[in-house]
């Protein structure tokens, strides 16, 4: 865990914390990492001001992992100025599992109020857990664990195993319902390759009849691009254009909602 910076007098207990021996170990664990604390000995932790150096010891505590990752927001996200984020801003999205309303979620909600009197994120999206096709929790004593590298590559017998590939794997992802819990094994792999495929050989289909269109950049392209007028265009091209418009607001409005 990340240590609590404090050292204790060896004979009282009694505990050494002020902003002189705070601020060296915050240039420390800015050059080195927080293993600074258990790498270093104290008399390289404190700084030279501390003239008894060797009456104290380091302490052993460490921070609460939820008031750790709670203040995240401070330390990433108001440090890094390529985030786009000023100190007083919230993040865009907080995104994890349903189990972190009381964890993640509730611990940066309650550190960022506290500190700054505002939510520390803008929005908050919630997924499911990827579970086995019966519904049980994935674990290795069970043996229902699904290798993502398996489905791509195939196992030792691709009779049994076949090799799918990154894109069926892709489109697993992108079908399922991930703001529940969602179910994966062999046989729904082997529906979305089905998926796949019709998808491919349609794709493919539609290539073969526009093999010929000008290539953007060609002179041909130049020609028929300055000729192109709407009103001009036959009725089939108009419809499919305001297919292709519904299909672009359709998706910008998916995005928006996270789908």
């Amino acid at each position: 865990g990340v240590p609590l910076p404090v050292f204790y007098h060896k004979e009282t207990g009694e505990p050494l914390v002020t902003d002189e021996t705070l601020d060296r170990i915050v240039s420390l664990v800015e050059e080195r990492g927080t293993n600074v604390w258990f790498e270093l000995e104290v008399d390289e932790l404190l700084p030279d001001t501390i003239s008894n150096k060797g009456d104290y010891v380091k302490g052993t505590d460490t921070m609460d992992v939820w008031f750790d990752s709670g203040t995240s927001w401070a330390g990433v996200v108001g440090q890094r100025s390529e985030l786009g984020k000023s100190d007083d801003e919230p993040a865009d999205l907080y995104l994890e599992g349903s189990d972190q309303h009381r964890g993640w979620f509730q611990s940066s909600l309650l550190t960022s109020v506290a500190c700054r009197n505002k939510a520390p994120y803008s929005s908050v999206l919630t997924h499911g857990f990827v579970l086995d096709e019966k519904g049980f929790k994935m674990s290795k004593s069970l043996g229902n664990v699904v290798d993502p590298k398996l489905v791509i590559e195939g196992g030792n017998n691709l009779k049994k195993e076949p090799a799918y590939g990154a894109d069926v794997l892709r489109l697993w992802v992108a079908t399922v319902d991930y703001s529940s819990d969602v179910r994966i094994g062999p046989n729904a792999i082997k529906q979305v390759f089905e998926q796949y495929r019709k998808l491919r050989n349609t794709l493919r289909y539609m290539v073969g009849n526009v093999a010929d269109v000008p290539k953007e950049g060609s002179a041909d392209f130049a020609a028929y691009d300055a000729s192109a007028q709407y009103d001009t265009l036959p009725s089939l091209d108009k419809w499919l254009l305001g297919r292709l418009n519904a299909l672009e607001v359709e998706c910008y409005d998916a995005y928006d909602q996270y789908q």
